[in-house]
């Protein structure tokens, strides 16, 4: 890239890396803070895992959307419209008193945070073709380095101002990339004959059915005998919903997207593929603060440290990945060693009530965040790379919109096994000696007399079945022939 080329880019390649960054800070400061948010909401464990069930459904409605938005009003308007609605879902969070408030403002936030990560990867497009590199590298760089300081910022914000802060500095944040990435974000909109259909109504399908199957997987765990029929009868429903909502978008001559055009092996199977890459960024995000701070009972700043390490090590990897599949691009390698480092750091993490020093956490916890760039990394050089132009934004929403479903399925099934191993270890307690499900999230279920924390052993087993299930993905990556 040249002087020049290099200068002329520049403004755009900010505005990139701060459109693209705004929704991973917010939802790492979120997830660092989920305890202390839980215990000053008094939520339940299950309500917080409903709201980001919730946040997850409208997002995706709103993947569904962008193309259509776009169409109609550019770039420009359409992320300033979503960085205003972001912050009012912040301030809403922010003066929450119970649940309903609180799930608005994170419904608010998911609709609106939505936009940012695609737009961010479109506009890549815009920059010349010898400065598509250094977008790239923008790219990857602004959402994992925002990962990766959210601990670190969660911490101060948490120790200075409490929970409700956590949401207050969003607020600046938005209008700040408002005003530095406005000016320079594309205002192409589509001629009117060649935009998509409406499709309000069969949206409403998919959001149903969405929340649904989202919601059927949360409610698993339940104990209650005579509510299982109900649950079964809601996945089912659900499943209907989606697959009459799909049915009827291949009918369509101008769909909100282009299913026909994304039948292609090779981007089927990285579909599959992001959604498990991104299922493990889902669970571990959401399992290793509680499991250092309530299970382990390390101090707010330790935590952040040793996360922070691990999301450090992400960014250096997907740096350092993203740099080396350029010349020599062994794309299945790369993905088997990704999934066999993120198993064994899984498996470390369940041995780690015999621990008796958290320094020992550094070696997991940096496995694991090497672990997802080196898996994801050539998923995404490979997936796209067969599609045609026109079909190219519909691949990259559904992508985003798999990217949802993997995190949001992630933190609701991992609520649901660590109530469930919760529930096992409490049985094999002392009556009385260590607190309740909900009150175990809520901060007060650290080491007693001694003894390891339940919930620290509960999170071991969740960590070692998660590792497990590495193996159907190692199978599927080591016997396919179509990435290489």
């Amino acid at each position: 890239m040249t002087a020049s080329t290099s200068s002329s880019a520049r403004p755009l390649l900010l505005a990139i890396a701060t459109v693209t960054c705004v929704e991973f800070l917010e939802n790492g400061l979120v997830i660092f803070a989920a305890s202390q948010i839980m215990a000053g909401l008094q939520l339940r464990p299950e309500e917080f895992a409903l709201s980001y069930t919730l946040y997850g459904v409208a997002s995706i409605f709103m993947l569904y959307k962008h193309q259509w938005m776009v169409e109609r009003f550019g770039y420009r308007r359409f992320i300033l419209a979503s960085l205003a609605c972001f912050a009012l879902g912040a301030i809403l969070a922010a003066t929450a008193d119970g649940v309903g408030q609180f799930v608005l403002g994170r419904l608010l936030q998911g609709a609106s945070g939505a936009t940012f990560f695609t737009a961010g990867r479109m506009e890549m497009n815009r920059l010349p073709i010898e400065a598509r590199f250094a977008g790239l590298l923008c790219f990857i760089g602004s959402l994992l380095g925002a990962s990766a300081i959210a601990p670190l910022g969660a911490a101060a914000l948490l120790g200075l101002w409490g929970w409700r802060a956590i949401f207050w500095a969003v607020v600046p944040l938005c209008l700040a990339i408002a005003v530095v990435a406005g000016p320079q974000l594309s205002t192409t909109t589509a001629a009117p004959g060649e935009r998509s259909e409406e499709h309000w109504g069969w949206l409403l399908w998919l959001v149903l059915g969405i929340f649904g199957l989202q919601y059927t997987i949360q409610e698993i765990p339940g104990d209650i005998a005579s509510s299982r029929g109900l649950l079964f009868a809601i996945g089912l429903a659900s499943i209907a919903a989606l697959s009459l909502f799909a049915w009827r978008q291949w009918q369509k001559d101008r769909p909100l997207i282009n299913y026909r055009g994304l039948l292609q092996w090779r981007y089927l199977l990285g579909i599959s593929l992001y959604f498990s890459g991104y299922f493990m960024i889902g669970a571990s995000g959401f399992l290793l603060p509680i499991f250092f701070r309530e299970g382990l009972g390390l101090p707010l700043t330790t935590s952040a440290l040793v996360l922070s390490a691990g999301m450090a090590a992400s960014v250096g990897a997907a740096i350092w990945h993203a740099a080396a599949a350029r010349h020599n691009p062994r794309l299945r390698q790369f993905m088997l060693s990704g999934l066999v480092l993120f198993a064994l750091g899984c498996f470390a993490f369940s041995q780690v009530g015999r621990l008796d020093d958290w320094r020992w956490l550094l070696l997991p916890t940096l496995l694991l965040g090497v672990a997802i760039p080196v898996f994801i990394g050539p998923v995404a050089f490979s997936t796209f790379t067969e599609l045609p132009p026109a079909v190219f934004s519909h691949g990259y929403q559904v992508k985003n919109i798999v990217r949802q479903l993997g995190i949001s399925s992630s933190i609701a099934l991992s609520t649901a096994a660590l109530q469930f191993f919760y529930a096992g270890q409490l049985k094999l307690q002392p009556e009385g000696m260590h607190p309740g499900w909900a009150q175990a999230l809520h901060g007060l279920s650290g080491v007693n007399g001694g003894l390891i924390s339940p919930l620290t052993l509960a999170g071991g087993e969740v960590f070692f079945w998660l590792g497990l299930a590495m193996l159907p993905v190692v199978l599927l990556v080591a016997l396919q022939r179509i990435i290489r």
